[in-house]
């Protein structure tokens, strides 16, 4: 009995000590976090938006693209109408550094849906008249965005106005160059102006 008296004390002190011991510290390095910079005018791309011939689908071009842009992430959204309702629809993609061919690249952009299981069926939304374009541009560990607004109008739209596309939120009004069933009105990224696109195929 004695023999245990004596080594419950040595048991205690040791399970004491023990929980006394120094813990390791696990040292997290957070991933560094791109700033946030805005892109000087001569790294700037040639942003271009423009429509199909039936209106149906955009194409969204970059060109000039400085070899220091890494990627682009770009964001289209606009309203459609179905019915008596409005509804906000999309579409986003990734452009990485490769796919810039002498640096161009195109995107088509389809106004709709698409189904292609049993060969290609199409359905596109109507009353699209305007949107919104937001670029996300990543360069040498920093980020810049680019965003625009954008017009769609067809010839016969123009017509009602004078042969001007009128855009009363910005104050603009300009008649086209160039005859096309469709135009988009955007804003450039390098000169801030805004510019008409006819239709490109």
């Amino acid at each position: 009995m004695k023999k245990y008296l004596l080594i419950l004390p040595l048991l205690f002190s040791v399970f004491f000590l023990s929980g006394c011991r120094k813990k390791k510290t696990v040292t997290i390095t957070p991933t560094p976090t791109p700033r946030m910079v805005e892109l000087a005018p001569e790294d700037r791309p040639v942003v271009s938006l423009s429509p199909r011939a039936d209106g149906h689908e955009l194409y969204l071009k970059l060109s000039s693209v400085s070899p220091k842009i890494n990627k682009i992430e770009y964001e289209l959204t606009y309203t459609a109408v179905d019915g008596a309702m409005e509804i906000e629809k999309g579409a986003s993609g990734i452009i990485e550094s490769n796919d810039f061919q002498n640096g161009t690249v195109t995107r088509k952009i389809l106004l709709g849906t698409e189904s292609c299981t049993n060969g290609c069926k199409y359905k596109y939304d109507t009353g699209v008249s305007h949107g919104n374009l937001t670029l996300l541009i990543s360069s040498q560990g920093q980020l810049s965005t680019f965003e625009t607004p954008f017009i769609l109008k067809s010839a016969a739209d123009i017509k009602k106005t004078g042969g001007k596309i009128t855009w009363e939120e910005i104050d603009f009004s300009q008649a086209p160059k160039q005859a096309s069933p469709f135009y988009i009105v955007h804003q450039d990224y390098q000169s801030g102006e805004y510019v008409i696109n006819g239709s490109s195929q």
